[in-house]
């Protein structure tokens, strides 16, 4: 379930980088207000003038274009979140496809790094006689974290559930699409979070998951091992595809680095 808490997490994200040409980018790093979170004292900036224009993707997440100059420029984030009370809840039934709404359909079907169409059978293995919904999210949550290894660092690129499958071990990104493609090949809708977590340790963007159970969207910690904290989310989406925290036109940056902070 989600952590609540009632005080906020002041946090600041920067991303450096140095471009060999004039380059259009898109970045994912800012938070919005939901009923699951309130975010205040929103603050974004370049280190030097930029064209950038602010937009909503079809997934709700807010994202920012812009036009950056050849060299360096940094561009920063900072917030204060706090995640409201939450009421608990004891509805975890498995929703029916048919009882499903329809903006909830797309989180069923298999997407880039998420190959659920390939995993009923391998799935069906760990959950039989397990009644099907939140029961079954548990015991597929307690299968990771048995058979696999957080490894902080190990992975910089995205790879495909079938492609942790036959490891031991990765990072969050991993773990969460281990876990949506599972849950989809059992027709559980899931999909792919990004944002903050209090106490991961190194402090950086953190990835998991949510599934829709009980007529409502519930949080899934997927990397084995970690401490309980509060969570902010940015973004939302299939996989780790859609909530890429840069996406760059053009080429690769000759360097980039990304720090992130967190504190009460």
């Amino acid at each position: 379930m989600l952590i609540t808490g009632a005080y906020p997490l002041k946090v600041i994200t920067r991303l450096d980088l140095n471009l060999s040409h004039e380059t259009p980018m898109i970045f994912k790093l800012i938070p919005v207000t939901s009923s699951r979170q309130r975010i205040e004292g929103l603050h974004r900036q370049f280190s030097n003038p930029t064209l950038g224009e602010e937009f909503t993707d079809l997934y709700g997440n807010v994202g920012l274009r812009a036009l950056l100059p050849k060299g360096s420029t940094s561009f920063e984030v900072r917030f204060e979140g706090t995640v409201p009370e939450a009421t608990p809840t004891t509805q975890s039934n498995f929703v029916r496809i048919e009882h499903l709404p329809v903006e909830v359909l797309p989180f069923l079907q298999p997407s880039r790094y998420c190959e659920s169409d390939q995993f009923n059978g391998i799935t069906r293995e760990i959950v039989q006689r397990v009644a099907p919904g939140q029961s079954q999210i548990d015991v597929i949550a307690d299968y990771i974290a048995s058979h696999y290894e957080y490894r902080p660092g190990s992975s910089q690129s995205p790879r495909g559930a079938l492609g942790v499958l036959q490891d031991d071990g990765g990072v969050c990104r991993d773990f969460a699409h281990l876990m949506i493609s599972k849950l989809r090949s059992l027709s559980i809708p899931a999909r792919y979070c990004v944002g903050y977590l209090q106490n991961l340790e190194p402090q950086d963007i953190h990835a998991w998951c949510e599934a829709y159970v009980g007529d409502q969207w519930v949080t899934i910690e997927t990397t084995p091992g970690l401490p309980d904290g509060e969570r902010i989310l940015i973004a939302i989406g299939r996989d780790a595809a859609d909530v890429a925290v840069m996406d760059q036109f053009g080429p690769l940056p000759l360097a980039s680095s990304l720090s992130v902070a967190l504190s009460d």
